[in-house]
């Protein structure tokens, strides 16, 4: 058997690459299941030692965030 040029090589490393582009491409547009993204949600708060059902879905934040909130001092 002989030898790979290095051309053939660049070649093939070209086709892999762009496949697995293609590949990472169509995966990231997928949209992710709900359960999943429960789950993700659930442990993110976990990891950052919050209450995962008292956080708000969309990302904005909790009702009682204001008061907790040190008053600006002038």
């Amino acid at each position: 058997m002989r030898t790979p040029h290095r051309r053939d090589i660049s070649a093939r490393q070209d086709l892999l690459g762009r496949e697995l582009r293609q590949l990472f491409d169509d995966y990231t547009q997928e949209d992710m299941p709900d359960e999943l993204q429960s789950l993700a949600q659930r442990l993110q708060a976990a990891f950052e030692g919050r209450d995962p059902e008292s956080d708000p879905a969309d990302g904005a934040a909790p009702p009682d965030a204001e008061a907790k909130a040190e008053p600006k001092k002038d």
